[in-house]
């Protein structure tokens, strides 16, 4: 594993805000290029607030303008018309933004439906709405706009653009510290798996919405905050100018194009596009910076669709060597340009230097097809462990049934997986048998009846506290999350288990699970990487990080050779013989008759058969039912 060495570049951030203003003293650089430095601290502090949650979490969001907004007017309001203290009302402006986000989020994220593109227009609404209430509200602004004086400086801060600077940054530098953070943290990774897949991560342990709640309360804390703070320099606030779609559009387009996935992406973004349009709008071209922006992004998507830091990060200590040496040279020389020139051109030979091509990288080295477990062949016997030695039930359904509108998907089945057993839940496609999956693991509620887990009625609980009463489960289709690698998948389901560990304990005990299925050599490796087989590998891997009492494997041996299925085969006991007890949904017979020490049989939602598999293989109902319908299934 690569050592994390963002503390680095964290620390060239934090010294280059610390330089600016020494360099003010040291230097004769005019008052233009700090007023330009704030507002790059300014568009840093929005895009990388608006990335804490849109970016790592997935939750696209138009609302940016309104946590804007909430700022503006909290110090056009307290300070502009009251005089409160600055300082207070900045932090004041920062918790009401951040209030209305929670406001928002409580709404948003408590309704499933309300995801991708539904909550964007969600958000996209929310400025327009405040818009009108001040516009209509004589206690705020009453269409009037507000006029907000120079605060009182402090002498070390004076003058006023030194002053602007400076609270610009620390807001600025709260925002990075936030976004460098979480990357490093249980609640980083959890937005991470939320954005890649929301449902799996809460099936492993994950509480989705506390995680987004806290993500759109950073967001509108900052965002807010920040408002607060360039209202100090606008000094005339209206409604007209504050709650426009300018703020929410240019913090995507900075956050898309320096990269959503790098806690440095937004910050190269806001510097890369501020710094463009700052230089178009100095050569006469202000009316073109739009058409000339819309190009630039598409040229560099195209080129870069995971942003700038992806490409940055390939050479990082390059592009910072060359970005310096244009700079520093230029100013040495000082014989053209002034010193955002300088700059610009430093960005523009950094972003050619990050686009020659790199050295190719090592691909994993792959497992053997059987995972190097050294079973070739299905084992024969079948575990001695049945309902009669037991020692207690785990999971208890009773007559439960789930009607999706006029469909009856079950029809009042009725189940119990003991301590130690492992249970075949058959029947013919569209039987119900994943429908049971779903309801035990929390995906869908009981439409009547009871399901329990040790004990504990799961009908109100969300799948993330079933999955902590000892429930895991995987996925007829593989659903690894896409941007994590295979040791960050298991990785996360460790963190949110029912053993919760830190980030760097999760991924050195993620190594267990790997060699559990056969996939240490692919821990370095993405999803997209592996085949189908090593997927369904990682997903039972995933499962069991959870350390489960009862795993639900809905279909692990589809689409399988079958040397596969000989290898997943002997992956399952070996996890049976470990002590979990698993509910094994499966079609090929043979299997599962090799394997299980008690079928359940569907058919149509209904509970068709229970009992040992070779007494229930020969009921007649059964036959009929499932074996008349496929007779190949048998002789798989």
């Amino acid at each position: 594993m690569r050592r994390d060495r963002g503390w680095v570049g964290l620390a060239v951030v934090v010294l280059g805000l610390v330089l600016i203003p020494v360099l003010w003293e040291l230097t004769n650089f005019p008052v233009f290029v700090f007023v330009f430095a704030s507002g790059i601290l300014f568009w840093v502090a929005q895009a990388t607030s608006w990335n804490i949650l849109s970016g790592y979490s997935g939750y696209f969001s138009f609302g940016q303008g309104a946590f804007y907004g909430v700022g503006v007017y909290t110090m056009a309001v307290f300070f502009g018309r009251h005089g409160w203290n600055w300082l207070l009302v900045v932090a004041l402006g920062g918790l009401l933004a951040m209030l209305f986000g929670l406001g928002i989020g409580a709404i948003a994220f408590r309704l499933r439906s309300l995801k991708g593109e539904i909550f964007a227009l969600l958000t996209l609404a929310f400025p327009f709405i405040l818009a009108a209430i001040v516009r209509l509200s004589n206690t705020i602004d009453g269409g009037q706009g507000i006029v907000i004086p120079v605060p009182p400086l402090p002498e070390l801060m004076a003058p006023f653009q030194r002053f602007y600077f400076l609270i610009s940054a620390a807001v600025a530098l709260l925002a990075i510290v936030v976004s460098y953070l979480l990357p490093r943290n249980r609640y980083g990774w959890a937005l991470f798996a939320i954005r890649d897949d929301e449902t799996v991560a809460e099936g492993f342990g994950v509480p989705t919405f506390f995680h987004k709640m806290v993500a759109i309360g950073a967001n509108g804390l900052i965002g807010g905050m920040s408002g607060a703070v360039v209202a100090l320099n606008l000094g005339f606030v209206s409604v007209e100018g504050t709650f426009t779609l300018r703020v929410p559009l240019f913090v995507i387009v900075m956050s898309v194009l320096g990269g959503r996935n790098h806690w440095a992406g937004p910050l190269v973004g806001a510097i890369y596009i501020h710094t463009l349009q700052n230089r178009l709008a100095d050569a006469g071209f202000d009316g073109w910076s739009l058409i000339v922006l819309g190009v630039v992004l598409v040229v560099l998507m195209l080129a870069a669709p995971e942003g700038l830091m992806s490409r940055f990060a390939v050479r990082p200590w390059l592009i910072v060597g060359v970005l310096a040496t244009v700079i520093g040279g230029l100013a040495l020389w000082n014989g053209w340009g002034e010193p955002v020139d300088w700059l610009a051109a430093g960005l523009v030979a950094a972003a050619l230097v990050a686009f020659l091509p790199a050295s190719r990288r090592k691909t994993p080295a792959r497992t053997s097809r059987a995972g190097g477990l050294g079973e070739s062949a299905v084992p024969e016997e079948r575990s001695e462990v049945s309902m009669t030695t037991a020692s207690r039930p785990l999971v208890v359904a009773t007559d439960v049934k789930k009607d999706f509108g006029g469909v009856h998907a079950l029809r009042g089945v009725s189940m119990t997986v003991g301590e130690g057993e492992l249970l075949g839940l058959v029947g013919p496609n569209g039987s119900g048998k994943t429908t049971l999956v779903n309801l035990i693991s929390g995906s869908f509620t009981p439409s009547s009846g009871s399901i329990t887990v040790d004990g504990v009625d799961v009908a109100s609980l969300r799948p993330h506290q079933i999955a902590h009463l000892g429930i895991a489960r995987t996925y007829q289709i593989p659903r690894p999350f896409a941007s994590l690698s295979v040791r960050d998948n298991v990785a996360v389901a460790i963190m949110f288990g029912s053993d919760p560990r830190t980030l760097s304990e999760s991924r050195q005990a993620a190594a267990e699970y790997l060699t559990m299925v056969g996939l240490t050599q692919l821990a370095d490796a993405y999803p997209a990487q592996v085949n189908l087989h090593e997927r369904q590998l990682l997903e039972i891997a995933r499962a069991m990080a959870t350390r489960p009492a009862v795993l639900l494997l809905d279909e692990a041996l589809a689409g399988l050779n079958p040397v596969e299925i000989d290898n997943a085969v002997a992956v399952v006991r070996r996890i049976h013989g470990s002590g979990v007890s698993i509910v094994l949904v499966e079609h090929l017979l043979r299997v599962v008759n090799q394997l299980a020490t008690r079928l359940v049989v569907l058919d149509q939602g209904r509970q068709l058969a229970e009992g040992e598999p070779g007494q229930v293989m020969r009921d007649p109902a059964v036959v009929t039912a499932y074996l008349g319908r496929g007779q190949h299934a048998a002789g798989d």
